[in-house]
């Protein structure tokens, strides 16, 4: 079974050895051990961990709330709080990030091994479920969380380990790959149509030869993914 991969991100150095090494034991990978938000988003694009162990209190202006916003944003990976702060105000915060877990300090390896397992096992069953329930999601925009609806989506692109999503409005680079955004778009509404694009069928304003046309967008239909698309469209 493939090892999943867990980032860290702590700023105690003590505490953050002391779950690298009960992490190494459990028989995780442990990809990074970050203590500021900046050099996590980094480990957490390039590398992609299963899941991501924050501390609250970190180095530097933004905290571990915040960071875990812009997970929820850009990468859509589980997090597991660990801190010692139980306040109200501290809690609020957290609810709204919907955590996969929560751990008070102190805490021991059966407290980690059981919230980690919950974690991994909730993200697992998520992923087998269907999500053309979405409607609407938060994308970084500058300094910026925007809120896009799915309706307003013409179509996305590829760009290496990035996307951009067209709207009626404008784009916006995703830290993302096609192929995780591709999961959790409703099917019903969205297609790959080539290896670089997929398109919101109900935009299609018109389709020549190996191109089809989206509010004046120009993009090319992979020869593999013709026979589908024209399946998948109205046609008298």
């Amino acid at each position: 079974m493939e090892q999943k991969k867990i980032l860290i991100v702590e700023d105690e150095p003590i505490i953050a050895t002391d779950i690298e090494m009960t992490l190494e034991d459990l028989g995780y990978d442990v990809v990074g051990v970050e203590d500021n938000a900046a050099e996590a988003l980094v480990v957490i694009r390039d590398l992609q961990p299963d899941l991501v162990l924050l501390d609250i209190n970190l180095e530097g202006d933004v905290d571990g709330v915040m960071l875990a916003q812009d997970i929820n944003a850009n990468f859509q990976i589980p997090f597991v709080y660990l801190t010692s702060n139980a306040d109200n105000l501290t809690i609020n915060r957290v609810k709204r990030t919907h955590p996969a877990g929560f751990i008070l300090k102190p805490f021991n390896e059966k407290d980690l091994k059981s919230n980690i397992e919950i974690a991994l096992f909730a993200e697992k069953e998520t992923n087998k479920k269907p999500i053309d329930t979405l409607q609407e999601f938060f994308v970084k925009d500058g300094s910026s969380l925007v809120k896009i609806r799915v309706d307003q989506i013409l179509f996305i692109k590829a760009d290496d380990n990035y996307s951009r999503i067209y709207t009626i409005d404008k784009s916006y680079i995703l830290s993302s790959t096609l192929k995780s955004i591709e999961g959790k778009l409703p099917s019903k509404k969205f297609m790959r149509i080539h290896r670089s694009y997929m398109v919101n069928l109900g935009f299609i304003d018109k389709i020549k030869d190996n191109t089809l046309v989206v509010e004046q967008h120009s993009l090319p239909i992979g020869r593999s993914y013709q026979e589908l698309l024209f399946q998948r469209i109205n046609k008298l």
